[in-house]
């Protein structure tokens, strides 16, 4: 049974920083009555580099490696870590209001119905692809599909790709590395923890073909109609307006928490700044706080994990602000703040967030 009527944007090569931006915008468009709920099917005419929301851009990204090799860089509105995107990928972008009836509102399960159809594509390519919890496709414990949601407004955003072909020596020469020997570890860590359908087919699709089974799929698998559209002159406008914040400092480096290393340093007496970082099973977690006389002052949390409302992390960070430096203090107030602001942070439990912040102070 179709439940509704979906657009359709299939933009084939796009500037690179608009694969960023054009989710973005449909999803402010929804919110204020000028877009429908849309799917787009898009890759980069050029390389660039896209840091999730939360991260801090300067500690996970080789920016001076990326100026010189002209490669952008920006900032996307969901979260996840810092990728290398090129158009040996295919992505997908699905951005619909939050109370569709195709979109459940726990995010795992939205993840299993909207993922149902990349993999039933990667099947129909010959690979045992799978979903695996939180957000990722596999095939042999081999992840194959990056992908991530996120909240703008009244709609809910879905990206993630079908991996064609991937070039791992540029993904691990834009990361910001502590050392080459440390640089090759991580080359061998993403061989040995990635695939692509080149490599688990010997022989490159066409992407076309690719692409137009994974409409198809989308359509069976969400239940729903999708009518091939254009861009319309509102939308047009939007993305231009939208150009300037995605090539700003501003935007690429406002989750800055200062480059402190995993340690504490004392300021005063009766006060110190500390940074750690924490693995979570939905992401890493890093944490930069100033405390004085043993209260949080000021606080930012920042990682490759995902949170939804994205805009809940500013919420969370001023909550935190006062709270005693004790365990019990700071988890009740993390809890109360995932109550107030119905957060959900796949992988990532209050309690993590908390081991954290208590980790970047037990060195005072």
């Amino acid at each position: 049974m179709t439940l509704e009527t979906w657009r359709l944007l299939d933009l084939g090569a796009i500037d690179p920083l608009e694969t960023q931006i054009i989710y973005d915008m449909v999803a402010q468009g929804i919110t204020e009555g000028e877009s429908q709920n849309t799917i787009i099917i898009c890759w980069p005419a050029e390389p660039l580099v896209s840091v999730g929301y939360f991260q801090e851009i300067e500690k996970d990204i080789d920016l001076e490696f990326c100026r010189e090799n002209d490669i952008v860089v920006t900032r996307r509105v969901i979260g996840g870590g810092g990728v290398y995107l090129d158009d040996g990928q295919l992505f997908y972008q699905l951005i619909g209001r939050v109370d569709s009836p195709t979109t459940p509102k726990p995010i795992d399960a939205y993840y299993r119905k909207f993922l149902k159809a990349p993999v039933q594509a990667y099947r129909n390519l010959g690979i045992e692809a799978e979903f695996r919890p939180v957000n990722d496709i596999q095939v042999n414990d081999k992840k194959i599909s990056g992908n991530g949601a996120g909240d703008v407004g009244d709609a809910r955003i879905l990206t993630g790709n079908m991996i064609l072909d991937f070039d791992f020596e540029m993904m691990v020469k834009v990361l910001r590395v502590p050392s080459e020997k440390f640089r090759d570890k991580i080359y061998k860590s993403l061989k040995d923890r990635m695939s692509t359908i080149l490599l688990e087919t010997g022989s490159m699709p066409e992407k076309d073909e690719v692409k137009m089974d994974l409409i198809g799929l989308y359509e069976e698998t969400l239940g729903i109609e999708l009518e091939k559209g254009e861009l319309s002159s509102w939308e047009k406008s939007r993305m231009l307006e939208l150009r300037p914040k995605y090539k700003s400092d501003e935007w690429l480096h406002w989750r800055s928490g200062g480059r402190l290393d995993a340690r504490t340093v004392r300021i005063s007496a009766t006060a110190s700044v500390g940074t750690a970082s924490h693995k979570a099973e939905g992401g890493l977690i890093r944490v930069t706080a100033e405390e004085v006389e043993n209260e949080i002052k000021e606080i930012v949390i920042s990682g490759d994990f995902f949170m939804l409302p994205s805009t809940a992390i500013g919420a969370l960070e001023n909550n935190l602000k006062g709270t005693t430096l004790s365990k019990d203090a700071i988890l009740e107030k993390i809890k109360e703040s995932y109550t107030e602001f119905d957060i959900d942070s796949p992988g990532v439990k209050p309690e993590d967030i908390a081991d954290t912040i208590e980790l970047a102070f037990e060195q005072r």
